[in-house]
């Protein structure tokens, strides 16, 4: 029996504000990783509608990419922590 691995935790900060952390399972491919969130996310859309997204965590690039698009439509806006800058950058803003 397998264990069902969530990728995503939602943190509500602020009433149109929600930090999306994402921790990556192992043992997967991009590929299957990708599908996976693409599928999780979708069934959060709900969550996320005019709200500030802030996306952070231990994610791949292909992952932030889909996030952005995914998000894009539903979300006031989506950041995406960069740990260089130690601060989030805003991608979309609508």
């Amino acid at each position: 029996m397998s264990k069902k691995i969530s990728i995503f935790r939602i943190e509500k900060t602020a009433e149109n504000e929600i930090i999306l952390w994402g921790k990556l399972p192992k043992g997967k491919t991009q590929q299957e990783l990708v599908f996976k969130a693409a599928k999780e996310i979708s069934r959060m859309t709900e969550l996320f509608y005019g709200c500030s997204v802030k996306i952070n965590g231990v994610l791949t690039d292909a992952i932030n990419c889909m996030l952005g698009h995914a998000l894009s439509n539903v979300c006031r806006s989506v950041s995406v922590f960069d740990p260089k800058e130690n601060a989030y950058i805003l991608c979309i803003y609508h």
